[in-house]
């Protein structure tokens, strides 16, 4: 996979860092702000969620899944650049709100270096780089006021009381060498400097824990009746071609097609793995990892109603699963 082999290419040249000296502030800001960017996802009926973004190598960032989970198109910006994101990758496990953005070809952007996790230390200085409330660019300072224990990680969530607001989403907090230490996610309601980011290291186990969940969707999806070719790739069925948004099926009495037509192109921008299902009862959807197939699977089973599978990755296989399993 492609994203993996970057991804551990980043790894290594985060393990080859040495630790130099504090810089400052402006000093931290003029070498890491390049790689910051403001997310403007845009989720249909004019609205548009605003996060924030950090480019790890040229062509890829990482931010906050939940900027971007409902969007039908995604753009960055910073200052007067503008670019395109042609593809998200989610993070396989469902309670890492971490994804990554491809970037149109032809881009390069300036990239951050890591900060390993061990090397992050409760007490030390952190600047947090991001678009609070749209206003990109913005720099605030506090400490690592922690870090915490998770259960879904053996590695900690950082703490910080540097300043993060709505729309800091997914931007970066740095050390006093302008390495990314962390991925901000949130702030806690009703808290003053009381913010949290995921470790950067987080972003180097990606391919590890990518290529496992992708052994488990094929299994599940072959359970679900989806033909598979010697490949491990879904086979085509011949229904219509992927972007044919007419050939969708409308099941049910009550389907919207205006709303099958905008989740299917949220659909289309998602990477790989995904699928786009569609239920007897006419409800659909695309789900991207095992968790949320497992779970619209399950959901169809307590209901006693049928799922079907419309597309899987870059291939319509409607009208060509085998009875499911």
């Amino acid at each position: 996979m492609k994203i993996a082999r970057l991804l551990i290419t980043l790894a290594a040249t985060a393990a080859a860092t040495t630790t130099a000296f504090a810089l400052e502030p402006e000093e931290i800001f003029k070498r890491a702000a390049p790689a910051v960017w403001t997310v403007k996802a845009d989720v249909g009926n004019n609205q548009v969620a605003i996060g924030s973004a950090v480019a790890i190598t040229p062509s890829l960032l990482v931010t906050a899944c939940h900027v971007v989970s409902k969007a039908i198109t995604i753009k960055l910006t910073q200052q007067q650049r503008e670019v395109k994101v042609i593809r998200i990758t989610r993070d396989p496990v469902p309670e890492h709100d971490l994804c990554v953005l491809q970037t149109e070809p032809g881009v390069a952007l300036a990239t951050v270096t890591i900060a390993p996790i061990d090397t992050v230390r409760t007490g030390a200085k952190a600047y947090a780089i991001g678009s609070p409330h749209g206003l990109e660019l913005t720099l605030s300072e506090g400490l690592v006021s922690s870090l915490r224990a998770n259960n879904t990680s053996t590695l900690p969530t950082i703490q910080t009381s540097a300043s993060i607001s709505s729309g800091s989403s997914g931007g970066g907090l740095f050390d006093a060498e302008a390495r990314l230490m962390g991925v901000t996610i949130n702030i806690s309601p009703g808290g003053e400097n009381l913010g949290f980011a995921y470790p950067a290291q987080l972003v180097m186990e990606l391919p590890k824990r990518i290529d496992a969940e992708l052994v488990q969707w094929r299994e599940r999806l072959k359970n679900l009746g989806v033909v598979m070719g010697a490949n491990g790739e879904p086979t085509p069925s011949g229904h219509a071609e992927l972007d044919n948004e007419a050939a969708l099926p409308v099941l049910g009495g009550g389907s919207d097609p205006a709303a099958l037509r905008l989740a299917y192109k949220q659909f289309l921008l998602q990477s790989q793995p995904r699928a786009f299902m569609i239920t007897s009862d006419g409800q659909f959807g695309a789900v991207t990892s095992l968790a949320g197939l497992n779970e619209q699977v399950a959901s169809c089973a307590q209901k006693k109603i049928t799922c079907a599978v419309y597309a899987v990755n870059g291939t319509v296989v409607w009208g060509k699963q085998q009875p499911a399993r």
